[in-house]
């Protein structure tokens, strides 16, 4: 058994991503001398190599996917110690989720990365800037583009980005890019030094409006991507605030929906949804239980759902809680258990009474214990 273990690879490690910004005049290809190059590993490889992300018949594998940092230009390498006869084929198993145009010549890719360096632009209608006070970004400015499918240069774009949403979004799969009511808004960093602009890719979102009765759409955010090198930087908390202005200037929307959201995005969304129903006084003199109808109101003026906003109102509840108070606690305990029966009504109405509102109070104080965890992070 120990044997066949050394011919194993986990597949989320022996893939090395590495974002090239190959600067003109680099030198030998040994040590990438005018190369930056930051290198990470995908988080998610089961979509490609099954579920138990593991690849059969090589010792010391490695699997090498370089892209330029703005155009995306890819070039696929991978190197090993050994290999059996019987080995996976990583490329062909690779190839459907990889940019149709990966080459896998690494002096012709870093010609083509010193060339995208200097000339490379972002497609699309630019939205808007700002600046960011993290690390190393005193040269930046990060900018805001918004494209669909027949913005020039962009469907040759996305077939490259289109990869990235496999390795980093569980359950993500690749959009059908012919259907022209996607829109994607992108995010590019410019950086400015020695007289010189070039871009960096940093994240991108692609939304689907669907129909809402009887005459406008709901927005629904499909897939969100900040790349790794510029997580926990605030940038997500500015894409996110970019689609929501934008949202609430367009008339023919009526809300914004997201398709299942993980903990990371729901706890982003939560802290800027509750900033901004803060700032525009929403909570002032809020007291449990909250109306149906002040529910509606908001959601409907402010283009949320009205689950996301009575959670924000539950947040804001407990905010101010005393919880010595009991009549004020039972209030917002009943405020949250009205939402959690109405939420799971079908599954609770297959246990018994005693049961059932058992299970509903162990599910409020698992939400009562999250929303802790979430004022803290506000």
């Amino acid at each position: 058994m120990n044997s066949l273990k050394q011919w194993v690879a986990n597949s989320s490690e022996a893939v090395n991503i590495r974002l090239v910004k190959a600067v003109p005049g680099g030198g030998s290809d040994d040590d990438d001398e005018g190369e930056d190059i930051i290198e990470f590993n995908p988080v998610f490889t089961y979509p490609i190599f099954g579920e138990q992300e593991q690849i059969f018949g090589y010792k010391d594998l490695m699997i090498n996917l370089e892209f330029a940092s703005g155009s995306l230009t890819s070039c696929f390498s991978m190197g090993y110690k050994e290999k059996k006869p019987t080995a996976d084929k990583i490329y062909a198993t690779m190839k459907d989720f990889l940019p149709e145009d990966i080459i896998d010549n690494h002096d012709l890719f870093t010609q083509i990365a010193q060339r995208d360096y200097i000339s490379f632009k972002p497609m699309g209608t630019k939205v808007s800037e700002y600046r960011s006070n993290a690390e190393g970004a005193e040269n930046s400015v990060f900018e805001f583009y918004q494209c669909k499918f027949d913005t020039p240069r962009f469907l040759e774009f996305h077939k490259r980005m289109q990869c990235f949403a496999i390795f980093f979004i569980e359950g993500a799969s690749i959009i059908e890019d012919t259907d022209e009511k996607w829109e994607i808004r992108l995010l590019f960093e410019r950086v400015s030094e020695n007289g010189q602009e070039t871009y960096n890719f940093v994240g991108y979102c692609n939304m689907y409006p669907y129909f809402y009765y009887p005459d406008q759409i709901r927005m629904r955010i499909s897939q969100f991507l900040i790349m790794p090198p510029y997580q926990q930087q605030g940038h997500g908390s500015r894409l996110y605030q970019s689609l929501y202005t934008d949202f609430c200037s367009r008339k023919e929307i009526r809300e914004m929906t997201v398709e299942d959201p993980n903990e990371e995005f729901s706890d982003m969304r939560d802290k800027n949804d509750m900033k901004h129903l803060d700032s525009k006084g929403v909570f002032k003199d809020l007291q449990a239980p909250v109306k149906k109808d002040r529910i509606e109101q908001v959601a409907e003026t402010y283009k949320l759902t009205k689950r996301q906003v009575a959670r924000c109102f539950e947040l804001a509840l407990l905010r101010n809680l005393d919880k010595r108070n009991k009549a004020q606690y039972k209030a917002f305990r009943l405020q949250v258990k009205e939402r959690l029966y109405k939420h799971n009504a079908e599954a609770l109405a297959t246990l018994d009474k005693e049961d059932r509102i058992e299970k509903l109070h162990e599910t409020f104080l698992s939400v009562e214990e999250d929303y802790h965890r979430l004022l803290a992070l506000l």
